[in-house]
């Protein structure tokens, strides 16, 4: 049953790695707002979501369009998985990344969880302020 429970819930190896692209559910955490110009401003604390953020988040529009969050990454049980990799921040890198120093890296509550930083370092700092959970139109839900 453990390794049932661990597999559902993305920890392997006793890591708890977290996807910086999930779903407004109770327990995500919340990373940042969405601004008007389509970047994210982060929130500087690690701060969980409850049920009542949730409820009250998706009385507006989708809440995946006005902020963004973090839950475990559930690895092959996400449509995004291929190979042993997200393909979210591999696609995103190939197109946009640059190489920056630390210094110059957003702040971020997950760093040391976060998926696309064990992947790809300082370089998924980098694109993802500009990454949007939720691209769907308004009319599509």
């Amino acid at each position: 049953m453990k390794y049932i429970l661990e597999k559902c819930i993305g920890i392997v190896n006793n890591e708890n790695i977290l996807c910086p692209s999930a779903q407004c559910k109770d327990g995500s955490v919340l990373l940042g707002i969405v601004r008007k110009d389509g970047h994210i401003s982060f929130v500087n604390e690690k701060v969980i979501i409850d049920e009542e953020f949730v409820k009250i988040s998706n009385l507006g529009r989708r809440p995946e369009k006005r902020f963004r969050f973090a839950d475990h990454c559930i690895k092959s049980g996400c449509k995004y998985w291929l190979k042993d990799r997200c393909m979210v921040i591999d696609n995103i890198i190939d197109i946009f990344a640059t190489d920056v120093k630390s210094s110059d890296l957003p702040d971020c509550s997950i760093r040391s969880q976060c998926r696309w930083f064990k992947q790809h370092g300082n370089k998924a700092c980098t694109v993802c302020p500009e990454i949007i959970t939720d691209l769907h139109p308004e009319d599509e839900f």
